[in-house]
């Protein structure tokens, strides 16, 4: 192999000054013969790897998906970004065959909704692109965590089945259910799986067994489902299913500064002036809209295009239900944000913050992960 990363074959190797043409794309080669050039000899091997897997899958839905994905990959320069992550798109692949081969139906959007969870879809990588660009995925990141979730809770219930306690944590979710403020589903997930937690750690039969004392040993191990492990108390003393009067200890949350925000905003700035790439400026301009707005990182994330509003006066953002005026620091980086080139903007439906797939926002992790390069 040349330092070019190019294949010889044995007739090449033997005169290095030769030239020939690559057999499959016509790129020039060095060496006789006829060996091909370095990307169609990861493009042959991603073939190669194809047939072996579509060779284990029994549903013709499943391989045909198999082949149009490295063909789309291949296609479009991404043959060595397949290639390095192979054995993870194939185990995503054949996980799809099963699920075909055992409910039937179609490999639609509605099908690996209820397949993947959010977070399995963004660790795809480019095969969850190709299922975006070609029409597999259509809802966005909040339709999919929205119904990851709902079949996480569902996963949940299903999990205490036949359990002593069973119905205690299923009053409980229908406690959740009826409230008058109806609570996100993420909330409802990390209640429930405390609630369940608490009653396996403690060995009750039921949630009207538990003790101050099991209450507190399974805090100790668990220090950080304080605030989860309330809300489970609170509906089984209201619900008069406990005698005891369970108490937890909560601490004071600590709401950072108005230094603190000022000293945040000013290290966010003084990166944002030695970045260029979009994608590196994007996830700070989230954060510092976050921070200077007064809004959950989450809510600026989900902002749209027809959600800005630019005059020559200064620019408004639509915040927790009505615009505010965007103060001096951030009303510039509103209009570049705005000034997307035309084939991003889709009407008014494109996110001012898009993730990498087209549908998709900007994820908290990501914008998570360029702070941490801001703090290191």
């Amino acid at each position: 192999m040349l330092l070019s990363r190019e294949p010889l074959c044995k007739a090449c190797a033997e005169n290095l000054d030769a030239t020939h043409a690559c057999p499959d794309c016509g790129v020039t080669v060095g060496g006789t013969g006829t060996a091909r050039c370095f990307a169609c000899g990861i493009k042959r091997a991603n073939w190669v790897k194809a047939q072996a897997a579509i060779d284990l899958m029994s549903d013709q839905q499943a391989q045909q998906l198999t082949l149009s994905f490295v063909g789309w990959a291949n296609g479009s320069g991404r043959e060595s970004k397949v290639a390095a992550g192979f054995a993870r798109y194939a185990q995503a692949l054949m996980r799809i065959d099963n699920a075909v081969s055992v409910t039937g139906g179609d490999i639609d959007d509605k099908f690996l909704q209820k397949l993947f969870t959010t977070e399995e879809i963004r660790s795809m990588g480019i095969l969850a692109q190709y299922m975006n660009e070609t029409g597999l995925l259509t809802a966005n990141n909040h339709e999919r965590l929205q119904t990851s979730l709902e079949r996480l809770i569902e996963r949940q219930l299903l999990e205490v089945a036949g359990k002593s306690w069973e119905s205690d944590v299923r009053g409980f979710y229908r406690f959740m259910q009826a409230k008058e403020k109806p609570l996100s589903l993420r909330s409802i997930k990390v209640y429930l799986h405390v609630a369940i937690q608490l009653l396996q750690h403690s060995q009750v039969s039921r949630a009207a067994y538990l003790s101050d004392t099991a209450l507190e040993q399974y805090l100790r191990k668990s220090p950080g489902s304080t605030a989860s492990a309330s809300a489970f108390v609170s509906y089984l003393r209201a619900t008069g299913l406990v005698s005891l009067r369970l108490q937890i200890q909560k601490k004071a949350g600590q709401l950072p500064t108005a230094a603190h925000r000022a000293r945040e905003v000013r290290r966010i700035q003084d990166r944002l002036e030695h970045v260029i790439r979009r994608h590196e400026r994007l996830p700070l301009i989230a954060k510092l809209v976050s921070i200077l707005f007064g809004a959950r990182l989450e809510h600026v994330l989900q902002l749209r295009m027809d959600q800005l509003a630019l005059s020559a006066s200064g620019a408004k953002v639509f915040l927790k239900d009505e615009w505010v005026d965007a103060p001096q620091e951030v009303a510039a980086l509103m209009r570049e944000m705005a000034a997307r080139p035309s084939s991003a903007q889709e009407s008014g439906e494109s996110w001012v913050f898009p993730g990498r797939m087209a549908s998709d926002h900007l994820s908290t992790a990501a914008v998570q992960y360029h702070l941490d390069k801001l703090n290191a």
